[in-house]
């Protein structure tokens, strides 16, 4: 006989006792006791057992338990598992605390096991029990108790509670109509408005749902506020099915447009090692990241031929560390993802501290991990380069693929800090500011250091100064159109200086543009008539030194912190030691948030360029493929996968005479689904294919629109509702940019405008990076933007409260 609080298998002890042990486990409020092993059962099944004997382990067993009562349980060998419940089809009684009738009620337990009600539930399951072991707990005398179910077996978002005054047995036994309690959740996060037991209830029964990996049946008892897990046991019974949420926030951002078959055969994998990565990185317990695998495997979506987070697989992971609740509330403010917050969760010490332990370790060595992984694209680049012959792209193809999924942790980094010092800052910002947090928050972190992302604007304003300094090449570049100008003078880098720099900077920057991750758009480098239209853009606005926006952003963020600093010192001043911790964490907060976003935008310029080389690499091998026959055309390889094109280039495909005729369906049926809208977040029931939504655009009358700010300030001008960043030259000197979303090919039209609203994104997008840098009063996370603001409108933006307000004009 052995105490609860051992780990119990449940080949040994049943999967109700090694449940129980579990929970105990997870630090849950479980009522005491023990189990008596299978071997007693087995003894008395065969009449060999000895009752003396027998009685002797009980009543050692039962000198530590106190109590008036005990409940005798059975726990059967294949009762409570994943397939098949038994609920109800084995016997638990009510005892007295002494040997004698602990000892019969286990005799009635052990009876049960033949009973004609057991008998015909395994022959309708097909499954049968193969043993029985008994567990023995003290009784807890309730208040109230009753059962949740973590999916409702009416609908699967929602978390159902049935309970009754005193014992659950009334409920169990359907002597009483049952109160109950439904909780609309999404994910692991319940909406709970309750306080007290209902509200831990809950708490315990999402944590335990996690935990286990499996919806379950939780038996709960209340007793002065305590709640008493007293069995989980998964729900067998088919529901409604699992709901699934999809969210484009953020993803859009590297993903605009529709993508082909093998961007998104890549990303999706890239996404399953990402994750999957991230979480062996900072030691996530192996047994749980293996619960994970569904989850890492089903990261994004493709809808309408746009690319969607699965949130539910998302969240899921996140759920599943440590500090779940403060990660994830992190990671919706880093993608701009508006959401409930999320429940807490009990974790053991020991996992707390083995992850700030990998967090501590990897956060020193990012700044080595993010220059190893500049370094690894940047040989990948100059060697893909070379590659001429198909055995070289052959190579080249393979070590992108490589990089993508198994080398990707270096880069994965950048992001995680990024996420996670940003979201420190905001919590020490609030403890300080309250409500005007976001505001110190986002102007704190104004112009970091040599922030690369801000380079192309640097780089644009200096080649228009030396273009101003050459009077006959600045008139015809003004006089000219770009096709024309760039015939004449494209090929004379050696005699102007100015048209040196522009090849330099279509060499090393013009792979940053707008929809930079999609091998369907062209960049500056394929296009440089493109960027000589924008330089003439810039020269028509006469605009001012980039430069000097950033340094007098940099000022207004040093005088924000001398501020944060008085407040502190005027708060605390009085008590020394803590003053001077949080001055310090201040300090330490802000250089991590500007280190983490650094680093982060270094990762995703090097990114860029490695799928700009990578694009050069496919548009190769399809034309060498093309030349064989293997392809009609060579931009066909878009519509294979990766590994399909890896069969193609290897002559090992399992059907190679089907190949030509699988593209051409594919690019048929790959244009219908473009063509069928989804809205940027919507819902669907796990294994049933999503029907296309229409976008649900706010009519609204209000006069007011609320998003997140994201760089404060406030500006009164006229809105330019632009779709894409091809519609550039729409913009005027001083508008409001209205947009869906941002992406890095966007910085260029930064300097034009006067305020930045965008409807998809978070705090750490690239519009919201760069708005901060030139000081520009910016608003993201904004539902509906583009539908409600009209293009011309004159509009108040108020980026210190996150408010948008119409003007009459």
């Amino acid at each position: 006989m052995i105490t609860l609080q051992e780990s119990l298998s449940p080949s040994e002890f049943g999967n109700k006792a090694a449940s129980l042990s579990r929970l105990i486990q997870y630090g849950e409020n479980v009522p005491n006791g023990f189990v008596i092993h299978k071997d007693w059962f087995e003894a008395f099944q065969q009449g060999r057992l000895n009752i003396a004997h027998f009685k002797e382990a009980l009543e050692n067993a039962l000198k530590s338990l106190n109590a008036v009562t005990l409940m005798v349980r059975s726990s059967a060998i294949g009762e409570d598992s994943d397939e098949n419940s038994f609920a109800g089809q084995l016997e638990s009684y009510r005892s007295a605390p002494d040997v004698t009738s602990v000892y019969e009620n286990t005799l009635r337990c052990w009876k049960s096991y033949s009973s004609q009600s057991v008998k015909a539930y395994e022959n309708t399951s097909g499954h049968h029990l193969k043993g029985m072991a008994v567990v023995v707990q003290e009784m807890v005398d309730p208040d109230f108790a009753g059962v949740v179910f973590t999916r409702s077996p009416l609908a699967d978002n929602e978390l159902l509670v049935e309970y009754v005054t005193g014992h659950g047995e009334k409920l169990v036994n359907g002597d009483v109509q049952p109160e109950s309690k439904t909780y609309v959740r999404q994910d692991y996060q319940v909406n709970c408005t309750d306080s007290g037991a209902f509200k831990s209830l809950v708490d315990i029964c999402v944590r335990l749902e996690v935990s286990f990996g499996v919806p379950l049946d939780i038996e709960f008892a209340v007793k002065d506020g305590i709640v008493y897990v007293l069995q989980a046991r998964p729900i067998t019974t088919e529901g409604k099915g699992v709901t699934v949420h999809w969210s484009n926030t953020n993803v859009n951002e590297n993903y605009p447009s529709a993508i082909s078959p093998l961007l998104y055969s890549i990303a999706r994998d890239s996404y399953y090692h990402y994750f999957k990565n991230l979480s062996k990185l900072f030691q996530i317990p192996q047994q749980r990241i293996q619960r994970l695998e569904s989850s890492f495997a089903n990261v994004i979506g493709v809808f309408g031929g746009g690319m969607y987070y699965n949130m539910s697989s998302i969240y899921n992971i996140f759920y599943s560390s440590p500090f779940a609740k403060q990660l994830l509330g992190s990671f919706n403010n880093f993608v701009g993802h508006q959401d409930e917050s999320l429940n807490d969760q009990k974790v053991p010490l020991v996992e707390k501290f083995t992850f700030v332990r990998s967090v501590i370790k990897h956060n020193w060595k990012l700044e080595r991990e993010v220059t190893l992984f500049e370094n690894r694209v940047q040989g990948y680049v100059f060697k893909s380069e070379q590659a001429i012959s198909l055995d070289e792209l052959k190579m080249a193809f393979h070590e992108f693929i490589e990089i993508r999924m198994h080398s990707w942790y270096k880069a994965s980094l950048a992001d995680f800090f990024a996420m996670l010092h940003h979201g420190l800052l905001g919590k020490l910002c609030s403890k300080f500011y309250g409500k005007e947090a976001y505001g110190i928050h986002n102007q704190l972190i104004q112009s970091i250091p040599n922030l690369v992302s801000t380079k192309p604007v640097l780089l644009i304003h200096e080649i228009l100064k030396t273009t101003r300094k050459d009077g006959v090449l600045y008139s015809d570049f003004r006089d000219m159109e770009p096709d024309h100008f760039w015939n004449i003078y494209g090929s004379k880098s050696k005699e102007f200086k100015a048209i040196e720099l522009i090849h330099s900077y279509l060499e090393n920057w013009g792979f940053r543009c707008s929809g930079e991750l999609m091998f369907t758009a062209d960049n500056f480098s394929d296009n440089p008539l493109a960027f000589i239209q924008l330089l003439k853009q810039y020269d028509e606005i006469n605009e001012h030194d980039p430069a000097l926006q950033i340094a007098a952003t940099a000022d207004e963020a040093k005088q924000i912190r001398q501020r944060f600093i008085k407040k502190i010192w005027t708060k605390y001043g009085i008590v020394f030691p803590v003053a001077l911790f949080f001055h310090g964490l201040l300090n330490l907060s802000i250089r991590n948030a500007m280190r983490g976003i650094s680093s982060r935008e270094r990762a995703r310029l090097k990114q860029a360029q490695l799928y700009y080389q990578f694009k050069k690499v496919i548009r190769k091998i399809g034309g060498e493929l093309q030349k064989r026959n293997l392809l009609a055309d060579s931009n066909d390889l878009l519509f294979l996968s990766y590994i399909e094109i890896t069969e193609l280039m290897e002559y090992s495909s399992i059907l190679p005479e089907a190949n030509l005729d699988l593209i051409a369906l594919r690019k048929r049926n790959y244009q219908q689904e473009c063509e069928k809208p989804f809205p940027d977040e919507f819902f669907t029931v796990n294994g049933q294919i999503a029907g296309s939504q229409n976008e649900d655009e706010s009519n609204s009358e209000t006069d007011l629109i609320q998003g997140m700010s994201a760089c404060g300030g406030k500006v009164t001008a006229r809105a330019r509702v632009i779709e894409s960043i091809s519609e550039a030259y729409k913009l005027k000197k001083g508008d409001i940019l209205v947009t869906r979303q941002t992406d890095p090919g966007w910085i260029v039209v930064f300097p034009l405008i006067s305020g930045l609203i965008v409807e998809r994104g978070g705090m750490l997008s690239h519009g919201a990076i760069v708005s901060r840098e030139f000081g520009i009063p910016s608003i993201v996370g904004v539902p509906s933007a583009t539908a409600r603001i009209k293009d011309g409108q004159l509009i108040q933006l108020d980026a210190d409260t996150g408010t948008i307000k119409f003007i009459d004009d």
